[in-house]
Protein backbone atom coordinates (compact mmCIF):
# COMPACT_ATOMS: atom_id res chain seq x y z
CA UNK A 1 0.00 0.00 0.00
CA UNK A 2 3.02 2.60 1.25
CA UNK A 3 4.57 1.71 -2.62
CA UNK A 4 1.82 2.37 -4.02
CA UNK A 5 0.93 5.74 -2.79
CA UNK A 6 4.21 6.47 -3.35
CA UNK A 7 4.29 5.86 -7.28
CA UNK A 8 0.94 8.13 -6.82
CA UNK A 9 2.88 10.62 -5.67
CA UNK A 10 5.41 10.81 -7.95
CA UNK A 11 3.06 10.16 -10.53
CA UNK A 12 1.33 13.62 -9.69
CA UNK A 13 4.91 15.46 -9.34
CA UNK A 14 6.12 14.14 -12.62
CA UNK A 15 2.41 14.78 -14.47
CA UNK A 16 2.42 18.77 -13.46
CA UNK A 17 6.56 19.02 -13.49
CA UNK A 18 6.03 17.97 -17.51
CA UNK A 19 2.73 19.47 -18.11
CA UNK A 20 3.00 23.02 -16.15
CA UNK A 21 -0.30 24.68 -15.32
CA UNK A 22 -3.26 22.23 -15.58
CA UNK A 23 -6.98 21.79 -14.32
CA UNK A 24 -8.22 19.02 -12.42
CA UNK A 25 -9.86 17.50 -15.47
CA UNK A 26 -6.81 17.24 -17.26
CA UNK A 27 -4.91 16.08 -14.41
CA UNK A 28 -7.83 13.25 -13.98
CA UNK A 29 -7.79 12.34 -17.96
CA UNK A 30 -3.87 11.62 -17.43
CA UNK A 31 -4.45 9.62 -14.60
CA UNK A 32 -7.20 7.30 -16.74
CA UNK A 33 -4.16 6.68 -19.07
CA UNK A 34 -1.75 5.87 -17.01
CA UNK A 35 0.49 2.80 -16.36
CA UNK A 36 0.04 3.29 -12.15
CA UNK A 37 -4.01 3.20 -12.50
CA UNK A 38 -3.40 -0.82 -13.14
CA UNK A 39 -7.35 -1.31 -11.28
CA UNK A 40 -8.81 2.02 -14.02
CA UNK A 41 -9.85 3.97 -11.19
CA UNK A 42 -11.00 7.60 -11.87
CA UNK A 43 -9.13 10.14 -9.44
CA UNK A 44 -11.74 12.17 -7.36
CA UNK A 45 -10.76 15.86 -6.10
CA UNK A 46 -10.75 14.25 -2.67
CA UNK A 47 -8.10 12.20 -3.58
CA UNK A 48 -6.23 14.71 -5.28
CA UNK A 49 -6.07 17.35 -2.36
CA UNK A 50 -5.12 14.32 -0.29
CA UNK A 51 -2.15 13.98 -2.51
CA UNK A 52 -1.40 17.20 -2.87
CA UNK A 53 -1.22 17.41 0.81
CA UNK A 54 0.98 13.99 1.11
CA UNK A 55 3.62 15.31 -1.97
CA UNK A 56 3.76 18.67 0.06
CA UNK A 57 4.77 16.49 3.55
CA UNK A 58 7.16 13.83 2.49
CA UNK A 59 8.73 15.59 -0.79
CA UNK A 60 8.30 19.60 0.49
CA UNK A 61 6.80 20.12 -3.16
CA UNK A 62 3.68 22.79 -2.92
CA UNK A 63 1.16 22.38 -5.63
CA UNK A 64 -0.67 25.63 -5.43
CA UNK A 65 -4.05 26.85 -7.39
CA UNK A 66 -4.31 29.87 -9.34
CA UNK A 67 -8.32 30.75 -9.69
CA UNK A 68 -9.27 32.46 -12.75
CA UNK A 69 -12.45 33.16 -14.19
CA UNK A 70 -14.12 29.06 -13.74
CA UNK A 71 -11.32 27.85 -14.18
CA UNK A 72 -8.75 26.34 -11.72
CA UNK A 73 -5.21 25.64 -12.85
CA UNK A 74 -2.64 23.60 -10.38
CA UNK A 75 0.88 24.16 -10.79
CA UNK A 76 4.00 23.18 -8.66
CA UNK A 77 4.71 26.48 -7.18
CA UNK A 78 8.25 25.67 -5.97
CA UNK A 79 9.90 23.08 -8.71
CA UNK A 80 13.86 24.55 -6.91
CA UNK A 81 12.59 21.80 -4.32
CA UNK A 82 13.16 18.85 -6.87
CA UNK A 83 16.11 20.22 -8.15
CA UNK A 84 17.56 20.96 -4.71
CA UNK A 85 17.08 17.46 -3.08
CA UNK A 86 19.07 15.04 -5.38
CA UNK A 87 17.31 11.93 -3.58
CA UNK A 88 13.78 13.26 -5.15
CA UNK A 89 15.45 14.64 -8.62
CA UNK A 90 16.93 10.46 -8.76
CA UNK A 91 13.41 9.08 -7.69
CA UNK A 92 11.69 11.33 -10.13
CA UNK A 93 13.72 10.33 -13.34
CA UNK A 94 13.59 7.48 -12.62
CA UNK A 95 10.02 6.66 -12.19
CA UNK A 96 9.41 9.07 -15.49
CA UNK A 97 12.02 6.82 -17.52
CA UNK A 98 10.21 3.71 -15.67
CA UNK A 99 6.83 5.66 -16.97
CA UNK A 100 7.79 5.91 -20.00
CA UNK A 101 8.99 2.62 -20.56
CA UNK A 102 6.24 0.68 -19.39
CA UNK A 103 3.85 3.08 -21.83
CA UNK A 104 6.19 0.90 -24.77
CA UNK A 105 5.42 -2.87 -23.52
CA UNK A 106 4.58 -3.57 -26.88
CA UNK A 107 8.10 -2.66 -28.16
CA UNK A 108 10.16 -4.26 -25.15
CA UNK A 109 11.90 -6.44 -27.52
CA UNK A 110 13.43 -3.07 -29.31
CA UNK A 111 14.27 -1.80 -25.93
CA UNK A 112 17.39 -3.12 -23.94
CA UNK A 113 18.70 -2.23 -20.74
CA UNK A 114 21.69 -2.87 -18.63
CA UNK A 115 21.57 -6.01 -15.70
CA UNK A 116 22.20 -4.86 -12.46
CA UNK A 117 23.90 -6.90 -10.28
CA UNK A 118 22.29 -8.63 -7.60
CA UNK A 119 22.05 -7.11 -4.02
CA UNK A 120 18.87 -4.98 -4.65
CA UNK A 121 17.33 -6.89 -2.03
CA UNK A 122 19.73 -5.73 0.81
CA UNK A 123 18.95 -2.25 0.39
CA UNK A 124 15.48 -2.39 2.24
CA UNK A 125 16.48 -3.23 5.32
CA UNK A 126 20.07 -1.53 5.17
CA UNK A 127 17.32 2.08 4.67
CA UNK A 128 15.23 0.61 7.60
CA UNK A 129 18.51 0.68 9.65
CA UNK A 130 19.43 3.87 8.50
CA UNK A 131 16.04 5.15 9.67
CA UNK A 132 16.08 3.54 12.92
CA UNK A 133 19.85 4.22 13.62
CA UNK A 134 19.86 -0.08 14.05
CA UNK A 135 23.28 -1.69 13.65
CA UNK A 136 23.25 -4.49 10.84
CA UNK A 137 24.76 -8.00 10.72
CA UNK A 138 26.06 -9.14 8.08
CA UNK A 139 28.15 -12.03 6.03
CA UNK A 140 30.30 -10.09 3.19
CA UNK A 141 32.58 -11.83 0.88
CA UNK A 142 34.40 -10.19 -1.91
CA UNK A 143 35.77 -11.43 -4.92
CA UNK A 144 39.32 -12.18 -3.75
CA UNK A 145 37.64 -14.35 -0.70
CA UNK A 146 38.31 -11.32 1.39
CA UNK A 147 35.31 -12.38 4.27
CA UNK A 148 33.98 -10.34 7.19
CA UNK A 149 31.13 -11.19 9.63
CA UNK A 150 29.80 -9.12 12.19
CA UNK A 151 28.05 -6.14 13.13
CA UNK A 152 28.42 -2.55 11.49
CA UNK A 153 26.76 0.70 11.83
CA UNK A 154 25.43 2.30 8.65
CA UNK A 155 26.50 5.54 7.95
CA UNK A 156 24.96 5.93 4.27
CA UNK A 157 24.47 3.78 0.55
CA UNK A 158 25.44 5.06 -2.56
CA UNK A 159 25.28 3.66 -5.98
CA UNK A 160 28.18 4.33 -8.46
CA UNK A 161 28.45 2.30 -11.63
CA UNK A 162 24.98 0.40 -11.63
CA UNK A 163 26.47 -1.41 -8.06
CA UNK A 164 24.64 -0.26 -4.51
CA UNK A 165 27.61 0.00 -1.88
CA UNK A 166 26.90 0.49 2.46
CA UNK A 167 29.44 2.76 4.05
CA UNK A 168 29.34 1.82 7.51
CA UNK A 169 31.63 2.73 10.65
CA UNK A 170 33.34 -1.09 11.96
CA UNK A 171 34.90 -0.05 15.50
CA UNK A 172 36.88 2.54 16.53
CA UNK A 173 35.27 5.06 14.56
CA UNK A 174 36.82 2.98 11.23
CA UNK A 175 34.53 3.11 8.39
CA UNK A 176 34.22 0.44 5.40
CA UNK A 177 32.37 0.13 2.51
CA UNK A 178 30.38 -2.94 1.46
CA UNK A 179 29.04 -3.83 -2.28
CA UNK A 180 25.88 -5.25 -1.61
CA UNK A 181 25.82 -7.79 -4.23
CA UNK A 182 28.94 -9.52 -2.16
CA UNK A 183 26.99 -9.59 0.65
CA UNK A 184 26.01 -13.24 1.60
CA UNK A 185 23.37 -12.34 4.13
CA UNK A 186 21.84 -9.43 6.30
CA UNK A 187 19.84 -8.44 9.25
CA UNK A 188 18.74 -5.28 10.97
CA UNK A 189 19.56 -5.76 14.81
CA UNK A 190 17.82 -4.28 17.62
CA UNK A 191 21.03 -2.61 18.74
CA UNK A 192 21.20 0.71 18.13
CA UNK A 193 24.03 3.43 17.76
CA UNK A 194 24.40 7.20 17.93
CA UNK A 195 25.16 8.02 14.24
CA UNK A 196 28.16 10.34 14.01
CA UNK A 197 26.88 14.29 14.68
CA UNK A 198 29.87 15.62 12.55
CA UNK A 199 29.57 13.53 9.65
CA UNK A 200 28.02 14.16 6.48
CA UNK A 201 28.32 11.76 3.51
CA UNK A 202 28.04 13.86 0.86
CA UNK A 203 31.41 15.61 2.22
CA UNK A 204 32.98 12.31 2.83
CA UNK A 205 32.56 11.48 -0.58
CA UNK A 206 33.27 15.02 -1.86
CA UNK A 207 36.69 14.71 -2.89
CA UNK A 208 36.79 11.63 -4.66
CA UNK A 209 35.67 10.02 -7.90
CA UNK A 210 33.68 6.31 -6.99
CA UNK A 211 33.49 4.71 -3.50
CA UNK A 212 37.49 4.60 -2.30
CA UNK A 213 37.23 7.24 0.12
CA UNK A 214 38.75 7.85 3.35
CA UNK A 215 42.00 5.90 2.33
CA UNK A 216 44.08 8.99 3.17
CA UNK A 217 46.05 10.47 0.21
CA UNK A 218 45.80 14.32 -0.51
CA UNK A 219 43.73 16.17 -2.79
CA UNK A 220 45.34 16.91 -6.18
CA UNK A 221 44.56 19.56 -8.76
CA UNK A 222 44.57 17.46 -11.73
CA UNK A 223 44.98 18.69 -15.31
CA UNK A 224 43.81 16.38 -18.20
CA UNK A 225 44.24 16.42 -22.07
CA UNK A 226 41.05 15.38 -24.10
CA UNK A 227 41.45 14.47 -27.79
CA UNK A 228 38.42 13.25 -30.63
CA UNK A 229 35.10 13.03 -29.10
CA UNK A 230 35.75 12.82 -25.66
CA UNK A 231 35.80 16.58 -24.88
CA UNK A 232 31.91 16.35 -25.64
CA UNK A 233 31.33 13.52 -23.75
CA UNK A 234 32.92 15.44 -20.50
CA UNK A 235 30.63 19.16 -21.22
CA UNK A 236 27.72 16.98 -21.53
CA UNK A 237 28.27 14.39 -18.44
CA UNK A 238 31.15 15.78 -16.20
CA UNK A 239 33.78 13.28 -14.61
CA UNK A 240 33.16 15.28 -11.51
CA UNK A 241 31.59 18.12 -9.63
CA UNK A 242 34.83 19.99 -10.01
CA UNK A 243 35.42 19.61 -13.35
CA UNK A 244 36.66 22.85 -15.09
CA UNK A 245 37.29 23.47 -18.71
CA UNK A 246 40.44 25.55 -19.36
CA UNK A 247 41.10 25.67 -22.98
CA UNK A 248 39.83 24.40 -26.11
CA UNK A 249 41.78 23.94 -29.75
CA UNK A 250 40.54 22.09 -32.91
CA UNK A 251 43.28 19.25 -31.41
CA UNK A 252 42.18 18.80 -27.94
CA UNK A 253 40.63 20.63 -24.91
CA UNK A 254 42.09 20.84 -21.62
CA UNK A 255 39.98 20.49 -18.58
CA UNK A 256 41.05 20.26 -14.41
CA UNK A 257 39.53 18.40 -11.31
CA UNK A 258 39.93 18.88 -7.87
CA UNK A 259 39.78 15.26 -5.85
CA UNK A 260 42.30 12.79 -4.41
CA UNK A 261 43.64 9.76 -7.12
CA UNK A 262 42.17 6.82 -5.85
CA UNK A 263 41.59 3.46 -7.56
CA UNK A 264 38.00 4.27 -8.86
CA UNK A 265 39.96 7.79 -10.59
CA UNK A 266 42.50 5.99 -11.82
CA UNK A 267 39.94 3.05 -13.17
CA UNK A 268 38.49 5.55 -15.13
CA UNK A 269 41.35 7.63 -16.85
CA UNK A 270 42.28 4.84 -18.20
CA UNK A 271 38.58 4.04 -19.74
CA UNK A 272 39.27 6.46 -22.13
CA UNK A 273 42.30 4.86 -23.99
CA UNK A 274 44.68 7.22 -26.07
CA UNK A 275 41.75 9.93 -25.59
CA UNK A 276 43.08 10.89 -22.17
CA UNK A 277 46.01 12.01 -21.49
CA UNK A 278 47.26 13.51 -17.76
CA UNK A 279 49.11 16.66 -18.45
CA UNK A 280 49.90 16.98 -14.17
CA UNK A 281 50.31 16.44 -11.39
CA UNK A 282 53.75 14.66 -12.44
CA UNK A 283 52.78 12.00 -9.77
CA UNK A 284 49.59 10.68 -11.59
CA UNK A 285 51.01 10.94 -15.14
CA UNK A 286 53.80 8.45 -14.26
CA UNK A 287 51.68 6.41 -12.27
CA UNK A 288 49.50 6.22 -15.74
CA UNK A 289 52.54 5.86 -17.86
CA UNK A 290 53.64 2.60 -15.19
CA UNK A 291 49.89 0.91 -15.32
CA UNK A 292 50.08 1.11 -19.60
CA UNK A 293 53.76 -0.05 -19.48
CA UNK A 294 52.88 -3.00 -17.18
CA UNK A 295 49.73 -3.58 -19.78
CA UNK A 296 51.67 -3.64 -22.85
CA UNK A 297 53.73 -6.69 -21.23
CA UNK A 298 50.76 -8.82 -21.31
CA UNK A 299 50.94 -8.39 -25.03
CA UNK A 300 54.66 -8.19 -26.10
CA UNK A 301 54.48 -12.28 -26.60
CA UNK A 302 52.55 -11.80 -29.74
CA UNK A 303 52.12 -15.68 -30.38
CA UNK A 304 50.39 -15.98 -26.43
CA UNK A 305 47.05 -16.53 -28.26
CA UNK A 306 47.96 -19.14 -29.88
CA UNK A 307 49.45 -21.26 -26.86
Amino acid sequence: MVELLLKRYLWLIDTLKRGGEMTFDEIAGRWSKSSVNDNGSELSKRTFYNHCQAVARHFGIDIECRRGRGLNLYRISNPEAIEENSLTKWALDSFSLGELLLGNASISDKILLEEIPSGREWLGPILQALQNNCQIELEYRNFVSVTFTGKVSPLCVKLFKRRWYVLCEVGNDRKRIFSLDRVKSLIVTESEFVYPKDFVPADYFRDVFGIVAGTGGKVENIVIRTYAELPGYLRSLPMHHSQRELDSTAEYTDFSLRLRPSFDFIQELLLHREQLEVLSPQTLRDEIAKIISKMNQHYENTDHSKQ
